[in-house]
């Protein structure tokens, strides 16, 4: 596409210089005509000649305010760019032809500026269309000279300058044809050589020029993403120790609290029989405007709620410590997948309560050497994909699956839900840091990283599989404690 439309441009910039030359060419003409008619006394029909020359200004004029007006428009493809050459090329060699016979043929010197017709239609032209042309001026230059040879056409003569019947002199006309036939296509073969190699290069550097400027555009694109990426990661950074600030600052009065209402538990249970045998003697027993058996009934629930709610507390500090030290994660543990699958299930509840939730996993699944905690933390993430996945969706489902493969080498846990699915486009981005689907929603683009780097970690690796309206899978592929790492990773977007 490049090498194309260079070729449309470059020829349409040579055609409008040849409109420039053609200017050139009249005022060359006319200056011409006026030194050998008025210095030289040459006799000339003066009238014929201008009528030429006018002709030639009338079609270059044309060809002039066509281009001007036309500039800007991209109707013009190279083919009528191409027609357009040959056609002035042929025009010009038409009137050449005319000039030279009213001007002396074979006797007037400037029969040679056949040869530059022929450079013009070497740098215009394809090679092919440069040789046809060359054989259509020869043709022109030869039927001139036999016209006149044999007096079908009058002969002008240049008195003073020649013999009057040179151009019968069958020697003199055998030279001049040879000359201008020798010159001619010398001439088209060297500048079209030169000039096909020229124009080569120059599409080679058009070429490189525009591969240059798209890596650049490519690149400040780039560029921007990655100041995003990186203002993106100091924020999550200085998240990171603002949460393990407050994860600390709020743990120990939780687990004062904790303490304390255990004690407060056990205290309630033995003031329970006390209050029992008080309210013998005191039917109408209230405490904290609660009659006996309400106080009874209800104080338990109570304590039952607060204790609930204050182990939520710590287990989302204890989550939010483990955010702000992912890193610090050991990989020796003996991991049950089974466990984890049940355990991330149980702690995003509240997520995926609306939705069916099947689970199929495999007994006596071989245990994986790793970071549980590392590995909750992928199947949480990926469970609450799930769900947002799903939306309000009705009879959503959700699916986890563990099975053993590989010769008991290597086991997997697949989350599945038959949500919208995935494009191609992003199944082949999902693993890209800061690459998100929920911009919207306040998605950072780096849960699915962050899982890609655990389960790789683990000498694992993840399988998506996807497809729009029919739900997507996450298949986490893990070696067996004591086996190597998972073999045969497929490309993440299969």
């Amino acid at each position: 596409m490049y090498i194309s439309s260079f070729r449309e441009e470059e020829l349409r910039v040579r055609i409008i210089w040849f409109i420039r030359l053609r200017w050139l060419f009249l005022l060359g003409l006319f200056s011409t005509v006026l030194i050998a008619t008025q210095i030289f006394r040459v006799v000339l029909p003066l009238k014929i000649i201008l009528a030429i020359g006018g002709a030639i200004f009338a079609y270059n004029l044309a060809l002039h305010l066509y281009h001007h007006y036309t500039k800007d428009s991209a109707e013009k493809n190279f083919r009528q760019i191409r027609t357009e050459a040959n056609l002035q090329i042929i025009l010009d060699l038409f009137s050449l032809t005319l000039l030279i016979h009213y001007s002396g043929g074979l006797e007037n010197p400037f029969i040679m500026i056949y040869l530059l017709h022929a450079i013009i239609a070497s740098i215009l032209l394809s090679r092919a269309e440069v040789w046809i042309l060359a054989l259509v001026t020869f043709s022109c230059c030869l039927l001139l000279i036999i016209l006149e040879y044999f007096g079908v056409i009058h002969h002008y003569h240049l008195a003073n300058f020649f013999p009057k019947d040179i151009h019968r002199d069958l020697v003199y006309v055998t030279g001049v044809i040879l000359t201008v036939l020798v010159s001619l296509f010398a001439t088209i073969y060297i500048s079209s050589t030169i000039v096909q190699g020229l124009w080569v290069r120059e599409a080679k550097l058009f070429l490189a020029q525009k591969l240059l400027q798209k890596q650049s555009e490519e690149l400040q694109q780039t560029n921007l993403v990655k100041q995003k990426q990186l203002v993106q990661a100091e924020k999550l950074a200085s998240l990171g120790q603002l949460v393990s600030g407050c994860a600390h600052e709020i743990n120990n009065p939780i687990q004062f609290i904790l303490g304390n209402m255990r004690i407060l538990k056990e205290s309630f249970e033995d003031l329970f029989p006390l209050l029992e045998r008080e309210t013998r003697n005191r039917p109408d027993l209230t405490i904290a405007r609660l009659s006996h058996e309400m106080f009874v009934k209800h104080i338990p629930i109570l304590l039952g709620d607060m204790t609930t709610g204050a182990e939520r507390i710590r287990d989302i500090i204890l989550d939010l410590k483990t955010f702000a030290r992912l890193d610090e994660g050991r990989l020796d543990e003996e991991v049950d997948l089974n466990e984890v699958a049940q355990i991330c299930e149980r702690l995003v509840h509240n997520k995926i309560k609306r939705y069916r939730v099947e689970e199929k996993l495999a007994p006596q699944l071989p245990k994986v050497r790793g970071s549980r905690n590392k590995l909750e933390q992928v199947v949480m993430a990926s469970l609450i994909n799930a769900a947002e996945a799903l939306g309000n969706l009705r009879n959503g489902t959700i699916q986890i699956a563990t099975r053993i493969e590989a010769e008991a080498k290597s086991v997997s846990l697949s989350i599945s839900d038959n949500g919208p699915g995935m494009t191609e486009e992003v199944k082949s981005r999902i693993f890209d840091p800061f690459f998100t689907t929920k911009q919207r929603t306040g998605g950072t683009g780096l849960g699915l990283s962050i899982s890609h780097g655990i389960i790789k970690e683990h000498g694992g690796y993840i399988e998506v599989r996807s497809r729009i309206g029919k739900g997507a899978t996450f298949i986490f592929h893990l070696p067996v404690s004591g086996c190597k790492g998972a073999e045969d990773e497929p490309n993440p977007g299969d």
